[in-house]
This record gives C-alpha cells, sequence and structure tokens, in this order.
C-alpha cells in the first residue's frame, strides 16, 4: 500500500471514529471529536492533491517532488489557509458550541465545516517551503494549549468534574497530539537527511 491510500484510509477511518463520538460522546467527547474531521479532510486534501495530479505534472521544490499546481497557488495559500482557520475555530467559540449542540442541523453543519477546513489546509501543504510548514505546525501547537483551555471552560459550562476534565487532557495529549508530535519529528529528521 502507499503513501497516498494509505492516507485515504486513515482519512475514512478519522472521520468514522470522530463520527461516532460526536453522536454520542459527551460535550468533552465532542469537542475533541473536532479533530477527526479537521485531521481527515486535511489528509483527504492532500491526497486529492496528489493523486489526481499527472504524473508528468510533478516538479522539484525544495528536493521534493509537488504538483505543479501547489507552485501556482503558492502565492495565494495564505487566503486558502486564512478561510481553513475560520472554519474551524468560528465553531470552538462558547457561544456557537453551545448552540450546535442544542441544533442537529448546525451540529452536523460543524462536523461539515471543519472536514473542509481541514481539507483545504491539507490541499495547500504542498504548496508551502519547509520553513513555513514547521511555522504552521508550531502555531497549530499553540492553537491546541488554547483548546486545553476550552475543554476546561466546557467542563465548567456543562459541570464535568475535573477528573473527566484531566481524563479528557490526557487523551488529547497522549493520543492526539503525541501522535502527530512523533509524525512531523519523523518528517523533519527524513527533510534534513539524518535518517
Amino acid at each position: 500500500m502507499d503513501k497516498l491510500d494509505l492516507a485515504k484510509y486513515l482519512a475514512i477511518i478519522f472521520a468514522g471514529i470522530s463520527g461516532i463520538i460526536y453522536v454520542i460522546g459527551d460535550p468533552l467527547d465532542k469537542l475533541l471529536s473536532y479533530q477527526g474531521p479537521v485531521f481527515s479532510g486535511a489528509l483527504l486534501g492532500w491526497y486529492v492533491i496528489n493523486k489526481y495530479t499527472p504524473k508528468d505534472k510533478f516538479v522539484e521544490f525544495e528536493d521534493s517532488l509537488v504538483p505543479v499546481t501547489s507552485i501556482l497557488i503558492r502565492s495565494k495559500s495564505w487566503i486558502g489557509f486564512t478561510i481553513s482557520a475560520f472554519l474551524i475555530a468560528f465553531w470552538l467559540t462558547p457561544f456557537i458550541f453551545k448552540i450546535a449542540q442544542e441544533f442537529p442541523e448546525l451540529y452536523f453543519a460543524a462536523f461539515i465545516s471543519d472536514f473542509i477546513g481541514g481539507f483545504i489546509a491539507g490541499y495547500l501543504i504542498p504548496s508551502l517551503k519547509f520553513m513555513e510548514k514547521v511555522i504552521i505546525y508550531s502555531l497549530g501547537f499553540a492553537a491546541d494549549i488554547f483548546y486545553v483551555m476550552l475543554l476546561y471552560i466546557y467542563s465548567v459550562i456543562y459541570n464535568i468534574s475535573q477528573n473527566s476534565l484531566l481524563d479528557h487532557v490526557l487523551g488529547f495529549v497522549y493520543i492526539v497530539k503525541f501522535s502527530e508530535g512523533i509524525l512531523f519529528a519523523v518528517y523533519i529528521i527524513k527533510k534534513v537527511n539524518a535518517i
């Protein structure tokens, strides 16, 4: 199985698992499950731009082969990342999150919006230089600190015990962020030709 097929299947698995949690979980589970559509959307965005670009339309960019489309949209990629960030962050605000829990239509729209935001980001990632990818990841890490603060805020709003909050935070750190950190570290090491 090549890395493109792996990305596609992982995206489907992440979307499915997060969709189930999204439907049956408590408010903190639902907040954490927002990571699923973002991540699966990003994987599918990356998959689409790489899979459906003809082999003769790849060019070398920073010692990697990237779709020529990525080079063409590079100067405008910041617009896409801004839209992506808005589509994702909008649903995390306490006011909107609380309303979305009460109306199934908004609840579904949040999931789709997060997926689209992730897809846009994944589609644009190949257009970034190495240091720009490092900066994006660093900003994502900083946003995750904000995410932990949101978990605390929602635990107060929904009267969830501190033990449950701690379980959710530890799950988030060890299952999501630790895995992301390892993958990004391997990417950096490979990029600088250390392995």
